[in-house]
């Protein structure tokens, strides 16, 4: 096989000199920057890529760390970015804005089941008068109905006789309510009736002589 020789320019002494190999067949460079470049090159072939740019590195590091599960970032912005992504995923939203937390707050709470609502019914009752002797024209005490709208008044006479309802706004002035004029039943004596607490105040007439026992209750 014919002698086959490289040159390469000598810049220093402006001379062609043959580039040789040592008996290993390696070229042997003594430029140290070609050496650092080689030795990077050679790194990078073995599996591990040195860069020495701050700014490389950090991105370098950054695609490794994604690769490997975990992504760091430096960037205070981006490290609260992604620490409230993680958080959120999860399942806890962390907000550092007062509003949005008092906002969330809420939330939780009612999730947690101590959601409160005004729904349902309000109730009350009470006696007037429990085997009470009372004489004809007698009244019994005032009710206030003012966080009621439906009133029941029911219980016994005693004898055959009636009752009536007065209503007042200011406790003080009554006045009949002629359609809530209740009479007891013919048998037992018994004696029922309803009405509407349109004025606030409300009491019992009764139109009987003997012994009463009457009660009310009220729903809102």
């Amino acid at each position: 096989m014919p002698n086959a020789l490289l040159y390469v320019r000598d810049t220093t002494n402006n001379q062609h000199v043959p580039l040789e190999v040592d008996g290993s067949n390696k070229l042997n460079v003594s430029d140290s920057t070609s050496q650092s470049t080689l030795s990077t090159i050679n790194s990078t072939l073995s599996g591990g890529l040195t860069v020495s740019d701050a700014t490389a590195q950090s991105s370098l590091s950054a695609i490794q760390s994604s690769v490997a599960g975990t992504l760091t970032v430096s960037d205070s912005t981006a490290q609260s970015s992604l620490s409230n992504l993680e958080s959120s995923l999860a399942g806890t939203l962390l907000v550092s804005d007062a509003t949005s937390q008092s906002t969330l707050s809420t939330i939780s709470t009612t999730l947690q089941g101590t959601l409160t609502t005004s729904a349902g019914v309000s109730r009350t009752n009470g006696n007037l008068a429990s085997a009470s002797s009372v004489t004809n024209g007698d009244v019994s005490s005032s009710v206030d109905a003012n966080n009621f709208k439906n009133v029941q008044v029911f219980g016994n006479l005693g004898a055959d006789g009636d009752i009536t309802i007065q209503v007042s706004n200011d406790n003080s002035n009554w006045y009949h309510d002629s359609n809530s004029n209740f009479y007891s039943n013919y048998t037992s004596y018994d004696v029922a009736g309803r009405f509407e607490a349109t004025a606030r105040y409300w009491r019992v007439k009764y139109n009987i002589t003997g012994t009463v026992t009457i009660k009310y209750a009220m729903v809102a």
